[in-house]
């Protein structure tokens, strides 16, 4: 694991990106409740920031998710009138190892309905796909609540620069809400919005609601099925849910996808973990939950499915395979108080305070322990401003 800890750095924010700190900033463009957004490169050798092609103009039209393994690409729009006065907009990708530039994909749209009434949602897989997904503002039954709940899917190859209208009645009827590379030949689709988010369940009535899937599909069959317009796409379902149940999130962790499946009548959830190695799923049950903020946190920390747990004083984390709490943390004691900041995947990372004595005054501090052993993997006497980690092997940890 490479730990860099940054000093005078404590406005310093963003993700990692090519063993670096991406940063982003927005501001206020000529087109109104669109974004202008511009990129900076932060080097921790030496402090300083490099603007990722700043004669060019980038956008805030949509997300843009590159599910890509050992991503080396930046993906933005950028938004013009062509010489007939349409307007134009053009995906553009940025490699971030040979600082080159391409224009992958542009396309005609009105892009002054962006973001009120239309939006973009693209997955790029192995920086050779794209799905291109338009979401539509739909307002319910009732006309109380508007969501974007309409779909147009495109799959772009930038292999032989095509693109291909998406015939799947899954997909168009659904949309896609996640999409997770999980190996070289394999990916992860969740279809269908959550009734979770926005208290959806009690604003929709149940054949407004999507069907939730989860399913594992092969990337070479998948392509091949879009490309002749196939009107259902080879797939493996691994769980469903639709109005009285819904899946709010779906992640890979390790080598494990992690998602949960929520009863929204009885307000409980069970928490899943499938092992993308032996097709086996392990689960447990939590109670009490009507919002987002109430899912469990679940995680894998050295190859365990774990849920983290904090109650009263303590931190505790629940082994999912043996039904046990393995290691607890007192969150204050008579000589500490301390926060768990971040869990990575064999080690977590928390700051605290010690107490004042007589003798010694309050200081901050940083500990890294390993888990489950609990071995002291570094201590710092300084105070956290953020964590900025890519889960895997590079964690800045940015003093105040």
């Amino acid at each position: 694991m490479d730990i860099k800890i940054l000093k005078n750095a404590s406005e310093l924010d963003g993700s990692i990106f090519g063993g670096q700190i991406l940063q982003h900033t927005e501001s206020p463009s000529e087109y109104e409740g669109i974004s202008r957004i511009q990129y900076y490169i932060y080097h921790s050798e030496d402090g300083t920031s490099e603007e990722i092609l700043p004669n060019v103009e980038k956008y805030n039209i949509g997300t843009i998710i590159n599910c890509s393994k050992g991503r080396k690409y930046l993906y933005f729009a950028s938004l013009f009138f062509n010489a007939d006065g349409n307007k134009i907009i053009s995906l553009i990708r940025y490699n971030v190892e040979t600082k080159s530039t391409e224009n992958v994909y542009s396309f005609e749209d009105d892009f002054m309905q962006y973001p009120s009434k239309k939006r973009l949602r693209m997955f790029v897989i192995e920086d050779l796909y794209i799905f291109l997904q338009k979401e539509f503002l739909t307002s319910n039954e009732k006309q109380t609540y508007a969501g974007f709940f309409k779909y147009e899917l495109q799959f772009l190859n930038l292999k032989d620069n095509k693109s291909y209208s998406i015939t799947d009645t899954s997909l168009v009827k659904h949309g896609i809400s996640h999409l997770i590379q999980v190996s070289d030949n394999q990916c992860a689709i969740k279809t269908g919005f959550s009734m979770l988010e926005d208290n959806r369940y009690n604003e929709l009535e149940e054949d407004e609601a999507s069907l939730e899937t989860v399913s594992l599909v092969n990337i070479g069959q998948m392509i091949s099925d879009l490309i002749i317009s196939q009107e259902r796409i080879v797939h493996t379902t691994l769980d469903q849910a639709y109005y009285k149940t819904t899946i709010p999130y779906l992640k890979k962790i390790g080598n494990y996808l992690v998602y949960t499946c929520v009863d929204n009548e009885h307000k409980q959830e069970e928490i899943k973990f499938y092992n993308l190695t032996t097709g086996e799923t392990k689960s447990c049950i939590h109670q009490d939950v009507i919002r987002n903020t109430d899912l469990a946190k679940s995680y894998v920390i050295n190859g365990e499915p774990y849920i983290c747990i904090t109650k009263e004083n303590q931190i505790s984390f629940l082994n999912v395979s043996t039904g046990k709490i393995d290691v607890v943390y007192e969150i204050e004691n008579s000589s500490r108080t301390l926060k768990l900041e971040r869990i990575l995947k064999d080690a977590l990372i928390f700051s605290g305070v010690t107490k004042k004595t007589l003798l010694k005054k309050s200081r901050p501090f940083i500990d890294i322990y390993s888990f489950p052993e609990n071995e002291v993997l570094l201590h710092e006497n300084s105070e956290v401003a953020r964590i900025i980690t890519n889960h895997d092997d590079t964690v800045f940890i940015i003093e105040k």
